[in-house]
């Protein structure tokens, strides 16, 4: 095993030489490869009858969460990159939606995509102020692509006529794979010098202070408090959300499974029940906030009910991200308490940042899409749920059904 090891080391170290030697030339293929295809299927979308409109709204759109994205990294050419790696993707998918006309539901791909950028952002600014490492979310981003692809085929293939469904799922998959191709690739031409070191560093401890708050979701008082108000607001979304629910006529089996996928693929990947749990009421409170806020502005009328696959993966992602981080606290010997409060603190930052951007990204479709309001609701609800539901949530279930501690972590405790 550990001479298997040391060969993969060598291996890794030549390949990354021989990336550095010819970087120039990769990434010029690369980038060449990218354009053609890029180029090829938006030409295709135009001859297909794609909307002009709104592609330029998703460009405006891009331009404020670049702006955001700035706001956050404190590095133009990052900011830039993190706003435009998703859109090649929504160019790939373009042609094969192009028939399909719902409204909003392509911003709603980008928002997730954009979301994924800001993570990979937020790891490579963390490795350039303190050489440390938050970790690139591959495996966030593939569990939240699978729950809201199947979520897009069974709930509205029938109901959205299939076109809308295979757009979500054709959004979202498309420029989730824009955002993870480009953003690695762009990120190693960034430069970073110390007066982006200085401007980052002051930005991080201003954000300390509300992200200390924030972290007490981890605090057994507050985190029963915090997980009671998401069950109110889960019970009212409920409710407010039965006409929408009408609307869509989902089988029960349907909605079964929905929340059973949810709680499985968390279970497995996370650590156990309760970051199931957690993650299964924060994604259902993000889409009936959707729904209920989509019936109050928009009465159902312009089949906003498709833009639930990528509100939901967007919200299962950031909170992925969360349960990540804590896990891998905890894999160091931390407190699961203290690791969620250092999870918090590692990234609750960035997670708002991407939802800010989601709905920066939204707001020029707002005034042609009434959903595009019910959609930024909705994501504001997605930050709550990653920050401050989802932690304490697990928070609160310790406190109820406290975890068994194996014997080596008993005496680690002494």
């Amino acid at each position: 095993m550990a001479g298997s090891g040391s060969e993969y080391g060598k291996a890794a170290g030549a390949a990354r030489q021989f990336y550095f030697r010819n970087r120039t030339l990769l990434l010029s293929i690369v980038f060449s490869i990218l354009g053609v295809v890029t180029g090829a299927a938006t030409a295709l979308a135009i001859l297909s009858g794609a909307s002009l409109r709104g592609a330029a709204l998703i460009v405006v759109g891009a331009l404020l969460a670049g702006v955001v994205a700035f706001l956050h990294v404190r590095h133009l050419a990052l900011a830039f990159l993190v706003a435009a790696a998703p859109l090649p993707g929504l160019a790939w998918a373009a042609p094969l939606s192009a028939d399909a006309r719902f409204g909003a539901v392509p911003m709603l791909g980008y928002a997730f995509a954009y979301g994924i950028a800001v993570m990979l952002a937020h790891d490579v600014v963390v490795k350039a102020l303190d050489n440390g490492k938050i970790g690139k979310p591959f495996k966030q981003a593939a569990l939240s692509i699978v729950v809201s692809a199947v979520l897009a085929f069974f709930w509205f293939w029938r109901s959205a006529g299939g076109g809308g469904a295979l757009q979500a799922m054709f959004d979202i998959l498309f420029s989730a794979v824009s955002a993870l191709l480009l953003m690695p690739v762009g990120t190693s031409l960034l430069h970073f010098d110390e007066a982006f070191v200085a401007r980052a560093n002051r930005a991080r401890e201003h954000r300390r202070r509300f992200l200390e708050k924030a972290a007490m979701t981890a605090v057994p008082r507050w985190g029963l408090s915090i997980a009671g108000i998401a069950l109110i607001f889960v019970a009212l979304a409920w409710f407010g959300a039965q006409p929408a629910l009408l609307h869509i006529q989902p089988a029960k089996a349907v909605i079964a499974g929905s929340v059973g996928l949810v709680f499985a693929i968390s279970y497995v990947a996370y650590g156990g029940w309760r970051e199931g749990l957690a993650a299964t009421v924060a994604a259902t409170l993000v889409c009936l906030v959707a729904l209920w806020a989509q019936f109050a502005v928009a009465r159902v009328g312009l089949h906003a009910d498709v833009g639930l696959p990528p509100l939901a993966a967007l919200a299962l992602f950031l909170v992925f991200c969360g349960l990540q981080r804590a896990q891998a606290h905890r894999l160091l010997g931390d407190d699961p308490a203290i690791a969620r409060l250092r999870a918090v603190e590692d990234l609750g930052g960035a997670q708002v940042f991407a939802v800010l951007g989601g709905i920066a990204a939204l707001l020029p479709a707002v005034a042609f899409h009434a959903a595009a309001v019910s959609y930024s609701v909705a994501l504001l609800f997605a930050a709550a749920a990653a920050v401050g539901f989802a932690p304490a949530l697990v928070s609160a279930t310790e406190v109820l059904l406290p975890r068994r501690h194996s014997v080596e972590e008993l005496y680690r405790r002494l």
